[in-house]
């Protein structure tokens, strides 16, 4: 712990707050920055994690629509570091040579594998083996900055988003006080460049993505369901009505049905695709709490007979 070492934090979600709790343990964070409050489609407002964090422990607060032209108020701060997680804003020049010594950015991938905004997601939709954190330091181009840490673990099918979010986010908070301590005590670093010819990236999530096409492959679809773990969480439609999926296995099946067909309604909700059949395990039909399958079955058993066809339709 060294309360000598003043710290600008910026980040929203919760990977951010996980970095932000640590760090405010170990140092003097003087400012929190995080996005504006926003609305969701019901109309209430919602609260970034960070800000929630910041506001129960006392800190000092700036909600910024666009960090760019808040370097005014920034400048009323003294600061060593400023460390960024899950911000969601790009960082301008100015306020990049704002701190003493560096910003820092917690980034949930092994790079150069996945730059971009949703690393973890596309890490697990893509089917890696391996799944990482890395530290670097910011620069103007996206993500691109020398690394000074980072460290894969193996992925496993039971990994879903959630569980690498607070996963990756500890180990990368651990990562980063490690790495200030040894800038701020002049210790060696291992600086790694990071090789162009390397570079993934990793897009923000579209809307349309979380659509479950049942053309698809049963082990690509049980890799979204486990990407879009539980936000935003991907869906199918069948009569109207809107039915999110949360958790599924992927089954080897051979057969000449239309993509979609329901092939068992016993115990289970199998699903044709495009190669092999998705057995659904936990469902939420639009308006209702989630549940595991048998408990859906019992209520919605008729609604989804065998023969039925799941099409592919976008809401």
């Amino acid at each position: 712990m060294n309360k000598n070492i003043k710290i600008c934090f910026m980040g929203t979600p919760h990977f951010g707050r996980v970095v932000l709790e640590k760090l405010n343990n170990e140092f003097d964070v003087v400012l929190v920055v995080t996005q504006t409050d926003s609305n969701n489609k019901r109309g209430k407002i919602l609260v970034p994690e960070v800000k929630t964090y910041a506001l129960e422990n006392g800190l000092n607060i700036l909600q910024s629509e666009k960090i760019k032209n808040d370097l005014d108020k920034l400048k009323e701060y003294e600061f060593d570091f400023i460390v960024t997680a899950a911000y969601g804003q790009f960082l301008p020049q100015s306020i990049i040579d704002l701190p003493k010594y560096k910003i820092l950015n917690v980034h949930g991938s092994y790079l150069p594998s996945y730059r971009g905004s949703s690393p973890i997601q596309r890490a697990i939709l893509n089917d890696e083996r391996f799944i990482g954190v890395s530290i670097i330091e910011t620069v103007k181009k996206m993500d691109a900055g020398d690394i000074y840490d980072r460290i894969k673990i193996p992925m496993e099918d039971s990994f879903n988003t959630k569980l690498m979010m607070d996963k990756l986010s500890n180990i990368g908070a651990d990562m980063v006080i490690n790495v200030i301590n040894k800038i701020y005590n002049n210790e060696p670093i291992n600086v790694i460049k990071q090789n162009e010819d390397e570079v993934t990236i990793a897009p923000l999530i579209e809307k349309s993505e979380e659509l479950l096409d049942f053309s698809e492959n049963s082990r690509y679809l049980f890799n979204k369901i486990r990407a879009f773990y539980d936000d935003p969480a991907t869906y199918f439609i069948k009569d109207d009505t809107l039915y999110k999926v949360f958790k599924s296995e992927s089954v080897d099946y051979k057969g000449d049905e239309i993509n979609g067909t329901i092939l068992s309604n016993n115990k289970e909700l199998l699903i044709k695709c495009g190669k092999g059949a998705l057995s659904i395990k936990e469902i939420q039909p639009s308006g209702k709490k989630r549940m595991d399958i048998l408990s859906f079955l019992n209520g919605y058993k008729d609604k989804f007979k065998i023969g039925d066809v799941i099409k592919c339709l976008y809401k």
